[in-house]
């Protein structure tokens, strides 16, 4: 069964088409990821999937509600959580605080007893639990992605979308996160996940299919071994699959 529906999606920028004509399909319990070159309008495809930009043309649905027209804030409450490239953290809060402030329930009869359940949970999910009172400035860049990513998943999405989550980091860092996003899964904490990401190696620990964008449009699809031995993308990505 799908859990999004993105249909002949066309999003331009003073003429420039960013996503042209684009149809993507992700199923539930599926971790799709996404690859392009830079430009290919990835980044742009999730912000349109989460509501912060909207169409020129074409419909987004998610559950099969039609959520074209919906803000970012209605889609989150419908269980769309977005992690971005540059985590979205506050440096003079705590790493418990910035959780509380992700926990801030969606349904106000939530007690403060689940909130303090949700939070303990999630800080041993992202390993942080040791630095709960420690000061955001002070972590090192991969502990602030991971610390996003336990503020979006306090808000409990279904559909957990991915801007390079790996950018900066250390490549054991990379496999941390990789680890985590398996867990998530077979955990159940999240239902399906669209990752967009340059670090193949990664791509091929995470995802079950990928997409691949070139110039605003689909180039490719299939795993992770069909698109390497893909000609039209190794032409598009410039050799770097290999």
């Amino acid at each position: 069964m799908s859990l999004l529906n993105v249909a002949r999606v066309t999003k331009s920028f003073s003429g420039f088409k960013a996503v042209d004509d684009l149809s993507l399909s992700i199923k539930s319990g599926e971790v799709r990821g996404l690859i392009g070159s830079n430009g290919a309008g990835k980044s742009t495809l999730l912000h349109l999937i989460y509501g912060q930009l909207a169409p020129d043309h074409g419909t987004i649905e998610y559950r099969n509600i039609d959520v074209t027209k919906s803000s970012a804030g209605d889609r989150a409450r419908l269980g769309i959580g977005l992690v971005y490239q540059v985590a979205n953290v506050f440096d003079d809060l705590s790493v418990e605080q910035n959780l509380r402030l992700g926990a801030m329930p969606k349904d106000l009869g939530a007690s403060p007893a689940s909130e303090e359940s949700a939070i303990e949970k999630t800080l041993t999910m992202i390993e942080l639990e040791h630095a709960a009172k420690t000061s955001v400035g002070q972590l090192s860049h991969g502990q602030r992605q991971w610390l996003e990513m336990g503020m979006v998943l306090l808000t409990k999405p279904s559909l957990l979308l991915l801007d390079e989550p790996t950018s900066g980091m250390t490549r054991s860092e990379s496999v941390r996160t990789a680890r985590l996003l398996r867990d998530l899964r077979e955990a159940g904490a999240i239902e399906s996940m669209l990752v967009v990401e340059h670090n193949i190696e990664f791509i091929e620990l995470v995802s079950d299919e990928v997409t691949v964008m070139h110039r605003g449009s689909v180039l490719a699809q299939g795993t992770i071994e069909q698109i390497k031995k893909d000609d039209q993308v190794r032409a598009a990505y410039l050799g770097r699959l290999h």
